[in-house]
C-alpha cells in the first residue's frame, strides 16, 4: 500500500501563503473596510486551550520604519524581516487553508522549535500530518494509518512520508516565509481595506498588501499575492495565485487565535 499522493501544486499553492502575512508600522489610513469571505474549519491533532487568552502582542522592533498607509510601497526583504519578528512574537496559533479542491486547518507553534500538526481534505481523502521537532507523521487513506517518516528507511512508505513531511513543515518555518516574502522585491499598499471574517467568529479590518510584480518561488510562478493584516501587524491572512508545472492554483489561508497556547502531541 502507498500513501494518498498530495499533489505539488497544493505543497506550493499552501507555502505561497504560511505567513505572507504580516507588514510592518501604524498609519492614519482611513479606507473603507470591504467584506472577504472565510474557509470553513477543520479537526487537527493540535489542540488550543479555549480558556486560554491569547498572549499579549508587542509589535516587534523589526517593524519599524515601514509605514501603512495606501499606495505606500515595502521593500520584500524589509517585509520579511518584520513577518518573522511578528509571528515569532506571537509563537502560535491556528490556520486555515483553502487550495484548490482541497481544505484544511492546523495548529501550529512557531519559534526555534516548530511544530504543526492538522489535515488537508479532498477528493482523495483527509491526510493528517503532525511534525514535532526533527520528526514527522502522516496518515493518509492509502496508509490507513500514522507512518513516521525516515529518508534512511528500507520502508517506501517512511521515505515517501519523510518526503512529504518536508513540504509541508515549511508551514510552519518562518524563515521559509521570510524567502518568500524576499522573492518579491516590492509590494504595495493598497486603500482598500477588507473586512476578513476569521474561522473563530471574529471580523477583523485588516490592510491589504500586494506583490508589485509577478514573482518566483519554489518553481512556482506567482501571478498576484495579496497579504492581510492590522494595524499591530497582526497577519490575517493571504491568497496567492500561482502555477506550478502547468497547473494554476489559487490558495487562501487565514491565521486566528494567535497567542493562544497549542499543545501538540505525537500520533500514538
Amino acid at each position: 500500500m502507498r500513501p494518498g499522493r498530495l499533489r505539488p501544486h497544493v505543497y506550493i499553492g499552501t507555502l505561497l501563503t504560511v505567513g505572507l502575512l504580516t507588514g510592518c508600522s501604524s498609519s492614519d489610513g482611513s479606507a473603507e473596510p470591504t467584506r472577504s469571505d472565510s474557509s470553513s474549519d477543520r479537526p487537527t491533532q493540535g489542540s488550543a486551550d479555549p480558556k486560554e487568552s491569547s498572549a499579549a502582542f508587542a509589535t516587534p522592533a523589526e517593524c519599524d520604519g515601514l509605514q501603512l498607509k495606501g499606495g505606500t510601497t515595502l521593500a520584500g526583504s524589509a517585509l520579511s524581516k518584520c513577518l518573522v519578528a511578528a509571528l515569532k512574537a506571537y509563537g502560535s496559533g491556528t490556520e486555515s487553508v483553502q487550495s484548490g479542491d482541497e481544505s484544511g486547518t492546523s495548529r501550529f507553534v512557531f519559534g526555534d522549535e516548530p511544530a504543526l500538526a492538522g489535515s488537508m481534505t479532498g477528493p482523495e481523502g483527509e491526510k493528517a500530518y503532525v511534525f514535532k521537532g526533527e520528526d514527522e507523521w502522516i496518515k493518509t487513506p492509502g496508509l490507513g494509518k500514522w507512518v513516521k517518516g525516515d529518508k534512511n528507511s528500507s520502508d517506501p512508505q517512511e521515505q515517501i512520508v519523510a518526503a512529504t513531511g518536508k513540504l509541508y513543515r515549511a508551514l510552519a518555518d518562518p524563515e521559509v516565509t521570510a524567502q518568500m516574502i524576499a522573492s518579491a522585491p516590492e509590494w504595495t499598499v493598497e486603500q482598500e481595506r477588507p473586512v476578513i471574517s476569521l474561522e473563530n467568529g471574529e471580523d477583523v479590518t485588516a490592510w491589504r498588501i500586494v506583490n508589485k510584480k509577478p514573482y518566483t518561488f519554489l518553481g512556482a510562478a506567482v501571478r498576484e499575492h495579496i497579504l492581510w493584516f492590522g494595524d499591530d501587524f497582526t497577519p490575517y491572512g493571504g491568497q496567492a495565485e500561482s502555477r506550478a508545472g502547468g497547473v494554476l492554483s489559487t490558495t487562501t489561508q487565514h491565521f486566528y487565535d494567535l497567542g493562544k497556547p497549542v499543545t501538540i502531541e505525537a500520533p500514538e
